[in-house]
């Protein structure tokens, strides 16, 4: 049963992925997870595609007229070390290969606006600080960076783009990350996972500093058939509002609660495949926003053993 808890453990990963992408995605990449074991490599590569056609006020849809439509399509790669059994560092890249937004203008008509390019960076570490010696519970804490490696004023035709379809935030920013997996049931084979992770993020050179951000997932798995098990999520994003040289902006607020069902394959030597959806199933802003409509990701996941195993030590010994 050690995928199921490897293939939950992933989604994890690259559900918050979702949740760093509303505001100019971050690199992919989140201390989410428990830590590996000594000298295992662990590489996470996955495509995610996200889209909105709708804006709210509060938590009701209101008929606003400003973009038809946006998506984006992204792809992320991260790579994990285990250092020592408690300790691990992970690096984690990602990038656009597109950010769109479709314009219904009068008198103009129709625009696009298209945007593309490496996202920002991430490095963090990840501490187990308590494990249970019978293996009901486990407790992680992680922190990092953000790093602004992906550009943030892209032009077409000597015009800078919006920032909603720039690749990069343009700032450093840290994060803080708590982890817990949990094992109630007496066989110890399903696991519940909770996850928290606040982004703070700091200000770029055009002044401008993205609000803070809690993400909060709650996880577990079920066999299905076999290797395959289906994965069931619930999500709360709270994000504050976004400041312009210091000053709020009041329609960048935000509380979100999203489910992500998904399907994951376990293909043996460590290799994991997943597929999911995510769609809100509560929203809350403040003044008028794009409001998320859904997402769907697939996922490929494998671990590398680089350590080597002690000998079987002899009988006779």
């Amino acid at each position: 049963m050690r995928y199921i808890v490897l293939l939950l453990s992933y989604l994890f990963y690259s559900v918050t992925v979702f949740a760093q992408c509303t505001s100019g995605c971050c690199a992919p990449g989140t201390a989410n997870f428990g830590v590996l074991e000594k000298g295992d490599l662990l590489l996470f590569s996955f495509f995610k595609r996200d889209y909105s056609d709708k804006y709210y006020s509060g938590d009701k849809p209101v008929a606003f007229s400003y973009l038809n439509n946006d998506f984006s399509d992204y792809s992320g790669l991260s790579l994990s070390y285990g250092i020592t059994d408690k300790f691990t560092m992970q690096a984690s890249f990602g990038y656009y290969i597109n950010k769109i937004e479709n314009f219904n203008i009068p008198v103009i008509g129709q625009q696009q606006l298209v945007g593309s390019g490496f996202s920002d960076m991430e490095l963090y570490a990840k501490y187990n600080i308590f494990h249970s010696k019978n293996d009901v519970l486990s407790l992680t804490l992680s922190g990092g960076v953000k790093l602004p490696t992906g550009p943030y004023k892209l032009g077409v035709d000597n015009v800078e783009l919006t920032r909603d379809v720039q690749p990069g935030t343009g700032a450093y920013s840290g994060m803080f990350t708590f982890y817990a997996m949990l094992k109630p049931f007496k066989n110890k084979k399903k696991s519940i996972m909770f996850n928290s992770r606040t982004d703070y993020n700091g200000v770029n050179p055009q002044g401008y500093q993205y609000g803070v951000t809690n993400t909060n997932t709650l996880s577990s798995a079920f066999k299905l058939y076999k290797d395959i098990s289906f994965i069931a999520m619930v999500r709360n994003e709270n994000k504050d509002c976004d400041k312009v040289n210091g000053v709020g902006l009041f329609s960048s607020c935000s509380s979100r609660v999203f489910v992500t069902p998904g399907v994951g394959v376990y293909l043996g030597h460590d290799l994991n495949f997943s597929i999911y959806g995510d769609f809100p199933v509560y929203q809350y802003y403040s003044g008028i926003q794009l409001a998320a409509k859904y997402a769907f990701s697939v996922a490929v996941t494998k671990v590398f053993e680089l350590h080597k195993k002690p000998l079987p030590t002899s009988p006779f010994n």
